[in-house]
């Protein structure tokens, strides 16, 4: 029996913070009845049955009367109630959720008569957490003040990298409580990039290698994988076939249950420039990576909608970084003995939905444009207006005040200010032929916008970049969150490459690779008020980054929650190495 949850939930539950204790009733009350009127026999514990999800227990209970369940839970230190508002019945099973590694738990059941004032609570149940893998990230806590943090778990993937590569076999998703403290986790097995909740109450996420993405339940089933089949053999029957290149970046759902997500394809240009550097070198012909916008049904894997952005950018517009070989494994580059160049790295996409309108984040090019998603007509254009062609011009976002231009950003999204909030990056800060800034002497930032688009103008209305005291630098991934109650700000400072000597260095991979993520009070002197770090130190051959974090209210609300039952077969998409297709260039 599956019941599809959409809870209410103690945000005390899952935050590890603690809440008054709520006693089991008196036996001499006359609410009370004797056990056997409730509970039909004694609840039973177990672990979940999907071992990638092993902080999850599962209770079973049966009653002779249709009734309502809620636990209470104890580790020695915390004790929280969690409530499982389903539907009354005389069959539950229930997850316990929000539990700490290697630790013996004590759970109680209380069961409530849906047709009277009757309640009973069961005999203790015992459950040991296990401890953390051997192989699980270096999470170490620096900072951590919850009576002035943003409600609720930080919900985030961790990538690793080994002796300069990217192990793309390797995965987890975790989520931490106010205290920093490891309340669930994920072995995915797959590097993540983007990753969303879904209505449905499912975790979305596109695997690292840009060729799969992947929809999971929060107790650890595979539910769905969608394939890019323009370039990745379909694994098996199951799979569902999107006839893409590569789904990169940002993959998020749409109000009407589309999935929206960035695409490359590969071009022919007769002209393109050579150099970054001179202005006076020759250009020639090349084969360019450019970014279409891609719709399509999740069911079928159908394309609704296409759209190449390459149509409404400057196509003679250079950025440092457009001559690199990001997608050189896609593209076959060293069977062909051709360079495939990363013109424009689109590496946002935020959809509006009160206005149809996107938000296109372009790494290489410098800037974000707002894009009408009916019409395809360009709003605006926010970025340094140097090197655009005069037809663009009127698109460009003119500055009032004081104002820095934006580097290799990512993540820009709208906040409820009516704001454009995003993480600049902020590599080389400069525009081709113009001397770049070296990483040792950079600093990223995290920065707010006010645009009147009346007026086709944009304002810096905030900026923190550590300061003097703390200045940061990240030259790939990270994000920057606006949260709702706290006007907080989570930060996912997550692609730190540093030298031997321990410098900062644009060149990915570095020596040293390692992550944090961060909660920033949104004021004049803003103060940190969380901050975790993951790192493996200089003299290891592991390095760490993340993709992007978020602050979700608790591990149930919002979750679609469906506890297996003992014998129930568990769904899993096999992982085996991806197979090729060939490329024609």
């Amino acid at each position: 029996m599956h019941h599809s949850l959409y809870l209410l939930f103690c945000v005390c539950s899952c935050l590890g913070l603690g809440c008054d204790r709520e006693e089991p009733a008196d036996d001499s009350g006359s609410m009370q009845v004797d056990v056997a009127d409730l509970f039909v026999g004694q609840p039973t514990i177990r672990g979940n049955p999907i071992e990638r999800v092993p902080l999850v227990a599962i209770v079973d209970l049966e009653s002779p009367v249709e009734v309502v369940p809620s636990l209470e839970i104890s580790d020695g230190d915390r004790v929280w109630i969690q409530p499982w508002p389903v539907k009354p019945a005389t069959k539950h099973r229930v997850a316990v959720m929000g539990m700490r590694p290697n630790r013996s738990h004590t759970i109680r059941v209380r069961v409530d008569a849906a047709d009277s004032v009757q309640e009973q609570w069961s005999e203790p149940l015992f459950f040991q957490t296990p401890p953390l893998p051997d192989n699980f990230p270096p999470i170490s806590v620096v900072h951590a003040e919850p009576q002035r943090m943003e409600p609720g778990v930080t919900f985030f993937a961790t990538n690793i990298w080994k002796d300069s590569i990217s192990i793309l076999d390797y995965g987890y998703i975790v989520a931490l409580d106010a205290e920093g403290q490891v309340v669930w986790f994920c072995e995915t097995t797959d590097r993540i990039a983007d990753m969303r909740i879904l209505k449905n109450g499912h975790i979305l996420y596109q695997h690292g290698n840009y060729r799969y993405a992947y929809e999971i339940d929060i107790l650890g089933r595979d539910i769905n994988r969608w394939v890019a089949t323009n370039l990745t053999e379909l694994p098996d029957s199951g799979s569902i076939p999107v006839g893409i290149d590569t789904t990169h970046h940002d993959i998020l759902e749409l109000p009407n249950g589309n999935f929206l997500t960035l695409a490359t394809v590969l071009k022919h240009f007769e002209e393109f420039p050579t150099s970054e550097l001179d202005p006076e070198a020759p250009w020639a012909a090349a084969h360019v990576v450019c970014d279409d916008i891609v719709e399509f049904n999740p069911r079928t894997g159908v394309i609704v909608k296409r759209f190449p952005l390459s149509s409404v950018l400057d196509n003679k517009r250079l950025g440092y970084m457009s001559l690199g070989s990001f997608w050189k494994d896609k593209y076959n580059d060293e069977e062909g003995n051709v360079i495939s160049r990363d013109w424009s790295h689109a590496n946002g996409l935020t959809y509006l939905p009160d206005e149809s309108a996107l938000l296109i984040s372009f790494r290489h090019q410098d800037c974000v444009m707002k894009l009408d998603w009916k019409t395809h007509e360009i709003r605006w254009i926010f970025g340094n207006p140097e090197g655009w062609a005069d037809v663009w011009q009127q698109y460009m976002l003119k500055p009032v005040g004081e104002l820095a231009w934006c580097y290799h950003q990512h993540a820009p999204q709208w906040t409820p200010r009516g704001t454009l909030m995003l993480y600049d990056n902020g590599n080389y800060r400069a525009r081709p032929f113009q001397q770049p800034m070296q990483a040792y002497e950079n600093q990223s930032r995290v920065v707010e916008f006010r645009i009147d688009e009346e007026a086709m103008t944009v304002e810096q209305v905030f900026e923190y970049s550590g300061g003097e005291d703390d200045p940061f630098y990240s030259p790939f991934y990270c994000e920057a969150d606006w949260l709702p109650n706290t006007q907080n700000i989570l930060v996912t400072d997550g692609g730190h490459v540093e030298l031997s000597d321990g410098t900062p260095s644009d060149n990915v991979p570095g020596e040293r690779q390692w992550a944090r993520i961060f909660e920033l009070t949104r004021d004049a002197q803003p103060e940190r008020v969380f901050e975790i770090q993951i790192d493996s130190g200089m003299e290891s051959p592991f390095g760490w980054s993340v993709y992007r974090a978020m602050r979700l209210p608790n591990l149930i609300d919002g979750f679609r929650i469906d506890p297996l039952a003992v014998d129930e077969p568990v769904p899993r998409f096999e992982r085996d190495p991806h197979e090729k297709r060939e490329v024609l260039h």
